[in-house]
């Protein structure tokens, strides 16, 4: 540190400029969040699009590559060479402008992927029918598009190129011209059809299978990235909370030791604005010890029967001692016992407690925040409602979220430990909105919690 320095009147070293900047880096302005980088995504129906244009490219240079050795073995006659080359120039000239609508739209609708494999088999089966049809050597090409079907198609759209499929299968073993080289077919139709329909099905169905766990996998791993996302955020702010009560340790204590002389040197000790200062700079100086080192209270996860409309009834009471309001609306009239850590649901509870007073009074609004308890088909539900403003649609889309808020004096964390609780517990917490107005949080959690299941 350098030694020129400057310092408070009262020799305490200012805060530190770097810290701030770091702060002010990490806030919004307006909303209270960690600023995160997320990575630019190109869109997926997009990445699919391009896959099957180059493929195309690959396919159309593969039918020219095979034009000479069919012609010369008399797989394709030559009165069919120009129908043929013809068909290859149309699917070249639909690639290009396939290639040139996707860099003018570059988030296609999903249809368009159907429409690509569907321009794709009519093609090929115009070029199998002017060669042989089904008894081509390159006819099993058809069952690629019923695997890419599998794995870029989803729904009725999957089951539509399987429908185009059977058919293509069914008109090239019926119709096709036969070549020189092949004057007698030596599958009967009857035999061939079926057979194509079937391996084609048969891929289509395992393809689809193995996409289907393949697409579960990958919404597993973007959990897990989500939320390692959010634990490297708490680091992040857990670090960044260390550096803060660091440097404001000092000047806030010189702060309390000016304000206690003050204190001994007045003959007024009572004085109020004297008074609210103390209290302000210890309310102060209790923040900084919880944001550097509170340790967690075993007795805050244990997990315990407990009576839910009990425990919601008690909270709301303490709650309602300091002033205001809080009704619950016991809407299943019988016990209902759950496993849970009584002591974090209480504490989530009130949080969303302070959320609800907090928006009514944005709102002037003199009702009473109402809590339900009801039971619903996954298990049952603790819900806060109140007459504010309603939930901000930044809230709603993030929530799970750290340090999010639209509150001046909020830390964000309050919705973030509720969600985390109700995970935590096998359940969630759903943010809606309120007939008539208002704002709902609605605890929505499983009658056997994760300790009685282990059991």
């Amino acid at each position: 540190m350098s030694s020129t320095q400057e310092r408070t009147p009262d020799g305490a070293p200012p805060p530190n400029p770097g810290l701030l900047q770091r702060i002010d880096g990490l806030l919004l302005p307006g909303v209270t969040t960690l600023r995160s980088v997320t990575p630019v995504r190109m869109d997926e129906e997009a990445v699919k699009l391009g896959w099957l244009i180059r493929l195309r490219w690959i396919a159309l240079g593969g039918q020219l590559a095979v034009l000479w050795p069919a012609i010369h073995l008399g797989w394709l006659a030559p009165e069919f060479l120009l129908p043929y080359l013809l068909t290859v120039a149309a699917l070249a000239a639909f690639n290009l402008v396939s290639r040139a609508r996707l860099r003018r739209t570059p988030d296609p609708s999903p249809n368009e992927a159907l429409v690509q494999l569907l321009v794709d088999l009519v093609g090929l089966m115009v070029l199998l029918l002017l060669s042989g049809g089904a008894w081509n050597p390159l006819a099993p090409l058809v069952f690629i598009h019923a695997g890419m079907g599998a794995l870029l198609l989803s729904g009725w759209r999957s089951l539509v190129l399987v429908g185009a499929l059977m058919g293509l299968s069914t008109i090239i073993s019926l119709m096709p011209a036969l070549p020189p080289a092949l004057p007698v077919p030596p599958t009967p139709s009857g035999v061939i059809v079926p057979s194509f329909v079937l391996v084609a099905v048969l891929i289509w169905a395992l393809t689809a299978s193995i996409g289907q766990s393949l697409a579960d996998h990958r919404r597993i791993l973007l959990n897990l990235k989500d939320q390692q996302t959010r634990a490297d955020r708490l680091r992040a702010a857990g670090a960044l909370a260390a550096g803060f009560s660091h440097e404001l340790a000092t000047p806030l204590n010189t702060i309390r030791l000016r304000l206690d002389r003050i204190s001994r040197n007045r003959l007024d000790r009572g004085d109020r604005d004297l008074l609210a200062a103390q209290a302000a700079a210890e309310q102060c100086e209790k923040v900084l010890k919880s944001l550097v080192g509170r340790q967690l209270d075993p007795s805050e996860t244990r997990m315990e029967d407990v009576d839910v409309v009990g425990v919601v009834r008690r909270a709301c009471r303490s709650w309602s001692s300091s002033g205001r309001r809080a009704e619950v609306h016991d809407l299943i009239q019988r016990p209902l016992r759950s496993a849970m850590p009584p002591l974090a649901f209480t504490q989530a509870l009130l949080n969303l407690l302070d959320n609800a007073s907090q928006a009514m009074d944005a709102a002037r609004s003199s009702a009473p925040v109402d809590v339900e308890v009801a039971l619903n088909a996954p298990g049952f539900s603790v819900a806060v409602l109140d007459r504010g403003v309603g939930w901000p649609s930044l809230v709603r889309k993030n929530i799970g979220q750290p340090f999010l808020t639209t509150k001046e004096d909020g830390n964000g964390l309050g919705l973030y430990n509720a969600h985390t609780l109700a995970v935590a517990l096998g359940g969630k917490l759903h943010l809606e909105d309120r007939d008539g107005g208002g704002a709902v949080a609605r605890f929505i959690l499983p009658l056997a919690g994760p300790a009685e299941e282990r059991r």
